[in-house]
């Protein structure tokens, strides 16, 4: 099974982990589903249990899979909406916390954009899908978000309705399409004079651009994204210990 690696210079350990990332990759694993047992990889890949148990240590330490006690170990799909909400805390009117719920607005092939093609690591002339999604809490917009993929990787899109998307996207990019986000790059900027259809805000009011480059397994960017709140809803929070 790593016969087609053998011309590659790297330890066997580091050959059996990239083969249990296209596996992950390539069959859409359920991340409720145990993987094999370190002694099947070990059969499969005809190495020793100890080769195995080191490229899942590496991946447990990349954060792309997880042992469970007594269970086994699984995918690990990280939260990325509560990275979101480490920026914007949203109530409803029993003051509660809540996570806001996403809706698509608009979805769209379009031509290449060059910043974007760029940020994508795609060939200038690559077409995209573009998509407009709203998070919404009791019937109000929160956030307004842009969001670019490459065409090629999402193609199963491009006959998709706004109304066929789920709430949560990154399971849906792995379901529909085998995309997998693994990690991500955010930066954030306070932004004046932008007006935004979903938001409706005034020039005079102040706006939180929170920019994402979303990343697979092996670390190429999947989506570029772009998400806007209002900036008296923004609020940041961390523990330090």
């Amino acid at each position: 099974m790593l016969n087609n690696l053998k011309g590659f210079k790297m330890p066997r350990y580091e050959q059996v982990r990239w083969h249990i990332l296209n596996l992950l990759t390539e069959s859409k694993w359920n991340e409720n589903t145990p993987l094999p047992t370190e002694q099947e990889f070990a059969d499969k890949y005809q190495v020793s249990v100890g080769t195995v148990r080191k490229a899942v240590e590496k991946l447990v330490e990349d954060g792309i899979l997880m042992k469970q006690q007594g269970r086994g170990t699984f995918l690990k799909r990280p939260n990325f909406e509560s990275s979101l909400l480490r920026f914007f805390k949203f109530r409803d009117q029993d003051a509660c916390y809540v996570t806001p719920t996403g809706v698509v607005e608009k979805v769209m092939v379009i031509d290449a954009v060059d910043t974007i093609n760029k940020k994508l690591n795609i060939g200038k002339n690559k077409a995209l899908i573009y998509i407009e999604r709203v998070r919404i809490v009791e019937d109000k917009v929160m956030l307004s978000e842009r969001i670019w993929l490459p065409e090629s990787r999402y193609s199963a899109f491009v006959n998709l309705e706004p109304e066929e998307f789920e709430n949560l996207l990154y399971p849906f990019y792995y379901t529909e399409c085998g995309q997998f986000v693994s990690s991500a790059v955010e930066t954030l900027f306070f932004i004046t004079n932008h007006v935004d259809p979903y938001l409706q805000n005034t020039k005079q009011e102040n706006l939180v651009k929170v920019c994402r480059i979303a990343k697979n397994l092996e670390g190429v960017p999947i989506e570029y994204r772009e998400s806007y709140g209002m900036a008296e809803k923004f609020s940041y929070e961390i523990n330090i210990i």
